[in-house]
């Protein structure tokens, strides 16, 4: 039964519907137990995820990077949210996800063609309003530049292009300041990616450091699976999982050196999770897979517990 339990639930036509009923019956039990937002900051942040959700399968289809099930990403991603009550409310995390998932997607659109130029604008463009949201992930814009590379659709223009799309909102965000006379606003922003956080955690540390050990014990086996199988996979889909791997890698590089900003960090760095542990679970067959899935899905109670205790 356990080599099999994986494959029913990942190949399941209902497990998307499944996931959604489990997310929302998770997020009736925060918002009952121990609400951070008020109803309707609930239930928009929920109509923001699930939108989130929606274009993650719609990023992976358009570039067929998991062949099996192009909706299991979603489910995981989905749940993983329903478990961290934290970030049950509209702030700049998953706003900044959102327009991290568009810079992604534009980004993968620029693979190998020879005019990327507005792409890239456009892409650094949603980096920059991010940036100006979570002053830290600054520190992405190089290995986003580094899978440009690889894709194939960095040159000059393409490059200059880029530069002056992460440009326009940051330096109209400046612009705002300095006309409200809150320029030290923007000074004090801009030295928050230069300066390491405090090396002890607010009054979310045990849950934070809980969450975020699971997530990087899901993400280091998955991504390992992704690296070692890496050759059955299509040149492009390999390219694609390799930046996945690598700007995950970043994003909880980041959130050990600013930890102050791991409530922001979380949203976006389940997107890397998510995607690589559903290309994990679509792809493996073996009994220790299945184990290790059932482990996965048995360890989101503790999680949700501790959360709602702490």
């Amino acid at each position: 039964m356990v080599d099999r339990f994986q494959k029913k639930v990942v190949t399941n036509q209902l497990t998307l519907t499944a996931g959604i009923l489990i997310s929302i019956l998770l997020w009736a039990a925060g918002y009952i137990i121990q609400p951070i937002a008020t109803l309707w900051e609930t239930i928009g942040a929920y109509a923001l995820y699930a939108f989130i959700g929606y274009r993650f399968i719609v990023l992976n289809k358009s570039f067929s990077i998991i062949r099996l099930r192009a909706s299991f990403q979603t489910v995981i991603f989905t749940l993983f949210v329903g478990v961290s009550p934290k970030i049950h409310t509209i702030y700049a995390g998953n706003i900044t996800t959102l327009c991290f998932l568009a810079a992604l997607y534009l980004c993968f659109r620029s693979f190998q063609l020879e005019r990327t130029s507005g792409f890239l604008f456009h892409a650094f463009m949603f980096l920059g309003f991010g940036c100006i949201l979570i002053p830290v992930i600054v520190w992405l814009i190089p290995f986003i530049w580094f899978a440009c590379i690889k894709f194939r659709s960095l040159n000059i223009k393409s490059f200059i292009a880029s530069v002056f799309g992460w440009s326009i909102p940051i330096g109209g965000y400046a612009i705002y300041l300095y006309l409200n006379n809150r320029w030290s606003e923007f000074l004090d922003k801009a030295m928050i990616p230069v300066t390491l956080g405090d090396t002890i955690l607010d009054d979310y540390q045990f849950p934070a450091v809980v969450t975020i050990g699971c997530l990087f014990i899901v993400f280091f086996v998955s991504a390992t699976h992704a690296i070692l199988n890496s050759l059955d996979e299509k040149v492009q889909a390999r390219v694609y999982l390799n930046h996945i791997i690598i700007t995950t890698s970043a994003l909880f590089a980041l959130m050990f050196f600013f930890p102050a900003d791991i409530r922001y960090l979380i949203p976006i760095t389940l997107l890397g999770v998510s995607f690589l542990f559903g290309h994990f679970a679509t792809l493996t067959h073996s009994k220790w897979s299945n184990i290790f899935f059932i482990l996965v899905l048995l360890c989101t109670i503790p999680i949700f517990i501790i959360n709602l205790l702490y």
